[in-house]
């Protein structure tokens, strides 16, 4: 052999082990992509759990708060105070869909 070809042979042994050391070439990459997309679809799916929960709740305690008004207050108020009660449900719930709108 010449040394013509012995360079070859050495700069091509050496491009072969960089490729074999590199993350890509192994397959590491679509593994970690997999394992970011689960935790992603875990914790999308755990989100969708705790606000199907916190409408459970804001449920509960709207109709709830109906009833406490009835044994609060005199007859004569009681609608007035339902009403107020009710605005003020609506104007969290407005405010708090603009907040997260907005971002």
């Amino acid at each position: 052999m010449t040394e013509e070809d012995d360079r070859l042979n050495i700069e091509g042994r050496e491009g072969e082990g960089s490729a074999m050391e590199d993350p890509d070439v192994k397959g590491r990459a679509p593994k970690d992509n997999n394992d970011a997309s689960f935790k992603k679809l875990v914790n999308v799916s755990v989100v969708i759990v705790l606000v199907a929960l916190m409408f459970i709740a804001l449920f509960s305690f709207f109709f709830n708060m109906q009833e406490a008004i009835v044994a609060l207050f005199h007859p004569r108020y009681q609608a007035l105070m339902q009403a107020v009660f009710s605005l003020v449900v609506l104007f969290m719930g407005i405010y708090m869909i603009r907040m997260f709108l907005s971002k």
